[in-house]
């Protein structure tokens, strides 16, 4: 009995009659399918280009700052208006340019303020160099050792018959000075007087006399002061008011009355210049052989202040140059 078959010639048993091979041959089924074939990828595109400007401002960012900072806006604009590369390169090179301007700017401040200060400290020609180191001051209580002793000033003088007398340790008047018609004057007559001073600004002050009492008709009387003051400016200070008075009454005549005595007077000369920051000041009695010599002069924060009057000569040269050498001798001692 035959197998059954479909209508279309079938096995229904999966055997297609034009299929099988009694022998067991395997049907042709076509040459080998392959892989499928793809198409190569698109080549890539070409790469846009670095902005030129950009690069060009990284590099002058340190030749010439300036320059830099131009192209690097140059390059932004660019690279807006193109798609370009380099748009980190140009900020880059605007940062560095600008920094580098800023610090030249600054430098050249620096420069033109230490230039100025350094002018303005120096010294004009001829004019002393100045230090930033502030002057040796005489402490107040070594004021009085500026002073020459008793042999010192017998040499000086050429008065070995000099002998100690009153001291005082502030601005005062000698109980034997008396009146003066002019107060503002007695600054030009007698060393120390509290007229003349700014009593709260001296920090130091010693005067002592000396004077020669077995001469009767030649002898000499020494009234020397020094006034220690806070520090230099303060002593110039002390000198131009003691100067103002001098200038003031100077070539004029005053009336000094003694006590229990009558009305004396004083010829006063123009102040004058002795050399060393000395400056003296003539005092002639009418009628008397007596020539009186004032001195002043400043060092440090020093003022030196003194009174020179030689009896039995109407030469006012010899107390004048007793009295500078004593100014001498005191501002040879001050430290400068």
């Amino acid at each position: 009995m035959s197998a059954p078959h479909d209508s279309y010639g079938q096995d229904p048993y999966g055997q297609s009659p034009f299929s099988y091979d009694p022998l067991g041959r395997v049907p042709y089924a076509g040459p080998p399918v392959g892989p499928p074939v793809l198409p190569p990828p698109p080549a890539a595109p070409y790469p846009t280009p670095v902005n030129a400007f950009a690069t060009l401002s990284l590099v002058f960012a340190f030749l010439c700052a300036p320059a830099g900072a131009l192209l690097g806006h140059v390059a932004l604009a660019q690279i807006r208006r193109t798609g370009e590369r380099g748009h980190g390169r140009a900020v880059a090179g605007l940062a560095l340019s600008y920094t580098f301007v800023m610090l030249a700017v600054f430098a050249l401040i620096a420069w033109a303020t230490l230039a100025a200060s350094t002018s303005s400290h120096t010294p004009a020609p001829g004019a002393p160099a100045t230090t930033a180191e502030p002057a040796p001051t005489v402490a107040p209580g070594a004021v009085g050792t500026l002073l020459p002793g008793l042999s010192d000033l017998r040499n000086i003088t050429d008065d070995q018959n000099l002998a100690a007398g009153q001291t005082w340790d502030h601005p005062a008047r000698s109980d034997r000075e008396g009146t003066i018609d002019r107060p503002q004057c007695w600054g030009s007559i007698a060393p120390g007087t509290p007229d003349a001073y700014t009593a709260g600004a001296i920090f130091g002050y010693r005067a002592a006399e000396f004077s020669d009492t077995r001469s009767f008709l030649k002898s000499t009387q020494v009234i020397q002061a020094v006034a220690a003051f806070r520090d230099p400016p303060a002593a110039r200070s002390q000198l131009d008011k003691l100067l103002s008075g001098w200038r003031d009454c100077g070539g004029s005549t005053v009336a000094v009355t003694v006590p229990g005595g009558e009305a004396i007077p004083f010829s006063l000369g123009e102040p004058a210049d002795a050399g060393n920051g000395i400056t003296t000041l003539d005092l002639a009695p009418r009628g008397l052989q007596v020539r009186s010599v004032r001195a002043i002069a400043a060092r440090s924060n020093v003022v030196v202040d003194l009174y020179v009057s030689c009896s039995g000569t109407t030469d006012g040269h010899v107390p004048r140059q007793s009295a500078v050498s004593i100014a001498n001798y005191i501002l040879d001692k001050i430290p400068q």
